[in-house]
Parts: C-alpha cells; sequence; structure tokens
C-alpha cells in the first residue's frame, strides 16, 4: 500500500482513461504524481484529476503534505464509496485485504467506476507480515490474500503482465536466470505472456 514497483508504470500509466482518477491504497502519493507529469501517455490532453484513500493514516498525512491529490482521505476496503471516477486505480492493494473481502472490495471499486478499472497484484501466492515504512510500522503492509489470473478472466477483466520472472512459473524462473544480464530485455514478455510477470494487472472497461 506504501508503493509500487517501478516496472508497473510503463503498463499502468497508458491504461489510465477519462479526466478523474481514483488512487486506491495511494501509499506514499507516488501513482498520482505519476500520472500528472505523464498523462500524455494514455492520451490524454491534460492532467486527471485524482483523489486516493489509504488504510493508514500516516501515509494519509504524508500525501496531504505533497499536495498532488485532489482529496486525500483515509478508508479501508470493503466499505462503500459515495462518488464516481472514471478511472479506478487499485495497485498492490487486493493482496492486502483479507480473502473473505476480496471480492466485496472488488466491487465496490468496480461500482465506481465510469470507464475503466485497473487492478493489479502479486502473480503467485506472496504471503507477508506488515512491515516498517518511511512513516512507522504499518499493519496494512501485510498480504494476507491472492486472486489467480483465472478469477480475473472469469470476472471480464484482461491481463497484462509486469516485471519479468514470476516465482511460481517454471519457464520465466529458468529464463530469468539463464538471461539475468538481459533482464530489461525481458521486460516486455509478460505483456504478451501474463504468467511471465510477477505482477498481474488486470483492467475491466465499463463504457
Amino acid at each position: 500500500m506504501s508503493s509500487s514497483p517501478t516496472y508497473l508504470d510503463p503498463v499502468v500509466i497508458p491504461l489510465i482513461r477519462g479526466d478523474t482518477v481514483l488512487d486506491v491504497g495511494c501509499g506514499y502519493g507516488r501513482w498520482c504524481h505519476l500520472i500528472q507529469s505523464n498523462f500524455w501517455e494514455a492520451r490524454l490532453s491534460k492532467p486527471p484529476l485524482i483523489d486516493g484513500f489509504d488504510a493508514f493514516e500516516a501515509n494519509v498525512e504524508y500525501c496531504r503534505k505533497q499536495n498532488c491529490y485532489r482529496r486525500v482521505w483515509q478508508q479501508s476496503m470493503p466499505s462503500a464509496l459515495s462518488e464516481r471516477w472514471d478511472t479506478v486505480l487499485a495497485c498492490e492493494v487486493i493482496e492486502h485485504i483479507d480473502q473473505g473481502n476480496v471480492e466485496d472490495a472488488i466491487s465496490a471499486l468496480e461500482k465506481v467506476a465510469n470507464l475503466r478499472i485497473i487492478l493489479s497484484t502479486p502473480n503467485w501466492p506472496y504471503f507477508r507480515p506488515g512491515g516498517d515504512t518511511i512513516v512507522g510500522y504499518n499493519e496494512h503492509e501485510a498480504h494476507v490474500s491472492h486472486l489467480p489470473r483465472s478469477y480475473f478472466r472469469q470476472r471480464g477483466y484482461r491481463l497484462l503482465g509486469a516485471g519479468f520472472g514470476n516465482r511460481s512459473n517454471l519457464p520465466s524462473r529458468v529464463i530469468k536466470k539463464a538471461f539475468l544480464n538481459w533482464a530489461p530485455m525481458l521486460e516486455s514478455l509478460p505483456r504478451a505472456f501474463p504468467s511471465w510477470g510477477e505482477s498481474l494487472v488486470a483492467y475491466k472497461d465499463f463504457n
């Protein structure tokens, strides 16, 4: 929730649509800065208005001081949202939500997306406890759930991979080890073969 890997940037930013964005689990605010400074990569004519929320109050205060978001507040999923946004972006968030609440959280986010929802999550069961961050210990950093690629396909999402090297995928592990010095050249492969990515990027359109 505090941040996300940079290998997601060239995959996620071009997927942004519309004039408003909700950054779910906004963490340190990196997506707000990236979208506002690279909006043209999404073929937008101007930077969208971006709102954000996070379960960790210290992250919210950190983002407020940056003055990037239109609004930023504390909230945990799967609680309801009362507004709508053109793009709902939840990068590296759903693995932090209890497994029994994940489907309700995704449904709640889908309800407030006018044009598109974008989700990313580790591409294998990657469980871990909470941890220290630059703004203090964050129990919400724990990874407590996992959804397979088949779940998103059944729900009508299109899939991309990001970051080469799914730890649970034997071909990608072998290739990464054999061609370690060529790692930057391998980064585009997961877009065509989502199972090879470190993270899964799933998106769905509503209009």
